[in-house]
C-alpha cells in the first residue's frame, strides 16, 4: 500500500471533484483545492503538498508549471492544450530539477490499448490488406478536437506502420492511402469513446475504449502522483507503464 499523500488539486470542476474522491478512498488526503478564485501561487504552495493533480485550463499550465518548478512541488498535469509549449517546460522542469508526468488521458484502460497497439501496429504493417482509420467521441463541451488521446493512438500508429506517413483529421478526396484518417465526434454527453478500426478483404476489427465515468480517469492521476514520488524530470504514463511491465511490484 503505497504511503499516503498530502495531495493538492488545481481544477475544482467535475475532474477535480472525481480525483478528489478517489484519493481519499486510496487513504491519501486533500490539503488545497486551488481554483479560479483561488489560484496556484508559490505562497498557496506553502502549504507543502506532496503533489499537486492539475485539472485546470490550457492557458493556466505555463503559469501553473512555474509555480511548481519554484517551489519544487511535484505535479501531476491533466490538463491539455499546451503541448506545443512542451520543449520549453522540458526546459524549466530541468532547469529547476523539478518533477512533472503528464498525459492527455489517465484512463488505465487507455494506456493498456496504448501499449497493445505497439504490438498490432508493426503486424499491420507487414499486412497491407488492412487499413486502419481512428475514430473519437466525446462530450459537446470538450474544447479541443481530435482529442489528445487519438492523437496520441494515432502517433503509435504512424510511428509503427510505414505506409501511415502522417495522420489527419480533415478527409481528403480522393482517398489517400498513405494518411491515417482520424475522426473527431462531439455528442451530447459522451465521456469518451476511442475505436482503433481495421478493415481487410474478409475481416472487420474494431478495439474499443469507452469510458464509464471520470473515475477511471481520476484512479490513473492518483496512481500516477503516487508513482511520481521521488522521482525529477518530465514524465508521462509511458514511462509508469514501462517501470511495471519491468518490475514485480504489486500496484
Amino acid at each position: 500500500m503505497p504511503t499516503a499523500l498530502k495531495i493538492a488539486i488545481a481544477g475544482t470542476g467535475r475532474m477535480g471533484k472525481a480525483v478528489e474522491e478517489s484519493a481519499l478512498a486510496q487513504g491519501h488526503k486533500i490539503i488545497e483545492r486551488f481554483n479560479r478564485n483561488n489560484p496556484v501561487t508559490e505562497s498557496a504552495l506553502r502549504c507543502s503538498p506532496d503533489v499537486v493533480i492539475d485539472f485546470t485550463q490550457p492557458e493556466a499550465a505555463i503559469p501553473n508549471f512555474t509555480h511548481y518548478c519554484t517551489t519544487k512541488t511535484p505535479a501531476v498535469m491533466g490538463t491539455t492544450g499546451w503541448y506545443d509549449q512542451l520543449p520549453d517546460v522540458h526546459d524549466l522542469i530541468n532547469r529547476c530539477n523539478g518533477a512533472v508526468l503528464y498525459s492527455s488521458n489517465f484512463s488505465l484502460g487507455i494506456q493498456i490499448i496504448l501499449e497493445a497497439l505497439k504490438v498490432v501496429a508493426p503486424l499491420l504493417d507487414r499486412l497491407p490488406e488492412f487499413d486502419v482509420a481512428v475514430h473519437e467521441s466525446h462530450h459537446s463541451a470538450k474544447l479541443d478536437s481530435p482529442s489528445g488521446t487519438a492523437i496520441s493512438i494515432a502517433q503509435t500508429l504512424t510511428e509503427r506502420i510505414q505506409r501511415k506517413h502522417a495522420w489527419s483529421d480533415s478527409a481528403t478526396s480522393p482517398y489517400d492511402s498513405t494518411q491515417l484518417d482520424v475522426v473527431a465526434t462531439r455528442l451530447g454527453y459522451v465521456f469518451g469513446q476511442h475505436r482503433i478500426i481495421i478493415d481487410g478483404p474478409a475481416d472487420h476489427l474494431i478495439i474499443e475504449h469507452t469510458a464509464k465515468s471520470r473515475a477511471g480517469f481520476a484512479l490513473g492521476a492518483v496512481r500516477a502522483a503516487e508513482w511520481l514520488q521521488g522521482r525529477t524530470g518530465v514524465f508521462t504514463m509511458k514511462d509508469m507503464l514501462a517501470e511495471w511491465l519491468t518490475t514485480n511490484r504489486d500496484y
